[in-house]
């Protein structure tokens, strides 16, 4: 993979008056991407133990972006008001181009070339996405004590259709400091602040959502897509926030957040009915609300000469559920779509782990049943036992056949599987635990993060399952009752469909990072002659040092806010970073 990235950029300012400067700035960023991966003929790989028939990709790619900006800024004192204001232009221009070639089935091996391949295909795609937005911000300020701010902004873009590229949006805030009044009582409260903000934002949707998309095989024949939609709307989000600020005697500190979501128009994928010949369309069909409970406390609990020791404790919690729900239900990979559902929420298959999940009629026969070493309910037959080994048998349980020793899936009155809930991403708890210590020119940081609850999907563990290359596979040192075949997790990877088997405790703790800094002293700088230098420090910083977990995969912290899945994550970076500094 070869990068090669082109920035610039240009800003003017002039100032007419002492409390009016105008701004404009001009930038410029191009990336270029170029991949090429060679699997020669006759190679061996991990996926393929077998002789590979050589495979050869090209793919070159490249971004531009264009962005401008012009304002006015207004800064005037009118005795204890202050004033802020400032009117801003902003125009962005992006363009991308992809073309993709690859090769396999070579006839001859040492060629890295398409011609050299039997089988070709290739591949392009453009786009261009362009946006203006004009902003109006003012801001007054009361003595210190009593701060309103408020703005206006304007949108445009073009990856809305022709009735929906201008929106409008706003914020508000205004804030209280009431420990600033001459009649404040308690005088060892530096600070209470009362908060209030109210505001709205919009999420556009992808370049594609728009317009009818068709995919063109290699032959040329063509299949549609995704049906486009030029109505949509941007996803536009209502936030309001409230909070409380309070600084005790210059050592403690208090700050409580509550804030509240309405996002309204969501962007979704809806699947469509055969007769519109294209599968989905994106549409506005739904509304998720949400809240957010976040404080913060931070103590000076030493501090004498150069030494001190500073600690603090972020603790937050967040929800959300669809409220609102304007197409029919349904169910996407592991999430589903519904009135009333958790965005977090996983669906999928459920394995029975006791006889209360059976059909009504094999209750009479439970003792035909066990629950296995792994916490699953097996059929084992009248008096057996699940360490009988009798694999490759079936029991006949009632009229009904089930494959001995097999894991049992939940199902519905008509025989098919039943699909539940088997989980939700979304933790009970996060807090983040910090230290700073300062101590003889010597400065230590640490932070300790947790989160408690909220599932995890090993979607990494499941693919494992299919090519039987996880560790659960392997029997080796199991008692010879306990052992599997491969056909046991055959049955609990579930032809890559989701299952409960997989959903895992994603809680954790981790050192996320630590950091010493050391203050060389300015007398030893004066020993050096012909040296300038005014001082110095040096840093060793390392992040992601050590995570606890009960997740078996590589690190709990996977997919998205919204979807806790793991498809083949790399874990968080491990770093270690060394930092001089020289003061001149």
């Amino acid at each position: 993979t070869q990068r090669t990235r082109t920035l610039g950029s240009l800003g003017v300012r002039y100032a007419p008056l002492a409390w009016l400067t105008a701004d404009a700035d001009l930038s410029y960023d191009r990336s270029d991407r170029n991949y090429r991966q060679f699997l020669d003929r006759g190679s061996k790989t991990a996926e393929a133990p077998g002789i590979s028939p050589g495979l050869l990709e090209l793919t070159n790619q490249w971004t531009s972006a264009l962005n401008a900006s012009a304002s006015a800024n207004v800064l005037k004192q009118f005795g204890p008001l202050t004033l802020r204001s400032t009117v801003r232009m902003l125009i962005e221009d992006e363009k991308t181009e992809t073309s993709t070639a690859s090769g396999s089935n070579f006839s001859v091996a040492g060629t890295p070339r398409l011609n050299a391949a039997t089988v070709k295909n290739s591949s392009s795609s453009s786009s261009q996405i362009q946006s203006q937005g004009y902003f109006f911000n003012g801001a007054l300020d009361y003595d210190s004590r009593l701060i309103v701010d408020g703005l206006i902004r304007k949108d445009g873009s073009s990856l809305f259709g022709p009735g929906e590229k201008w929106h409008t949006y706003y914020r508000g805030s205004m804030a209280y400091r009431m420990a600033q009044e001459r009649w404040w009582p308690w005088q060892k409260v530096n600070e209470f602040k009362l908060r209030v903000s109210q505001g709205t934002a919009g999420n556009r949707p992808s370049f594609a959502d728009q317009f009818e998309t068709y995919t063109v095989s290699g032959n040329g024949s063509i299949a549609k897509g995704t049906l486009g939609n030029r109505f949509l709307k941007p996803e536009t989000s209502n936030e309001t926030e409230v909070g409380l600020d309070v600084i005790v005697d210059n050592k403690y500190s208090l700050q409580l957040s509550y804030a509240s979501v309405k996002s309204t128009d969501q962007l979704l994928q809806i699947p469509l009915a055969g007769a519109f010949g294209f599968t989905t369309q994106w549409q506005n069909a739904g509304t998720v609300v949400g809240n957010t409970i976040e404080a913060t406390i931070e103590a000076q609990l030493y501090r004498k000469g150069t030494t001190s020791w500073r600690a603090g404790l972020t603790v937050d919690r967040s929800r959300n559920h669809i409220s609102e729900f304007n197409s029919s239900c349904f169910r996407t990979g592991i999430t589903y779509r519904c009135a009333g559902e958790d965005l977090t929420t996983m669906y999928g298959t459920s394995f029975l782990r006791n006889p209360s999940g059976l059909p009504t009629a094999m209750v009479p026969a439970a003792d035909q049943f066990a629950i296995n070493d792994d916490g699953l309910l097996v059929a084992v037959g009248p008096g057996g036992k699940y360490t009988d080994a009798k694999w490759g048998t079936n029991v006949l349980v009632n009229g009904t056949t089930y494959p001995w020793g097999m894991p049992i899936s939940l199902r519905d009155a008509t025989g098919l599987n039943s699909i539940v809930k088997i989980g939700a991403g979304n933790p009970d708890l996060h807090y983040g635990i910090t230290n700073n210590i300062d101590w003889r020119g010597l400065r230590f940081y640490g932070l300790l993060d947790t989160q408690l609850g909220g599932n995890a999907y090993n979607g990494t563990k499941q693919r494992m399952y299919q090519f039987q290359r996880s560790k659960d596979v392997d029997q080796v040192g199991k008692a010879d009752g306990d052992k599997k075949p491969i056909d046991y997790y055959v049955n609990l990877y579930n032809g890559n469909t989701t299952t409960d088997w997989f959903v895992e405790n994603g809680s954790y703790m981790k050192i996320r990072e630590v950091s010493v800094q050391y203050q060389i002293p300015k007398r030893l700088f004066s020993r050096i002659p012909g040296t300038s230098a005014l001082g110095a420090s040096v840093s060793l910083i390392g992040r992601n040092l050590y995570t606890w977990t009960t997740y078996s995969g590589y690190d709990p912290e996977v997919g998205t806010v919204n979807q806790r899945v793991d498809r083949n994550d790399y874990p968080q970076y491990r770093t270690f970073t060394a930092v001089l500094q020289i003061q001149f």
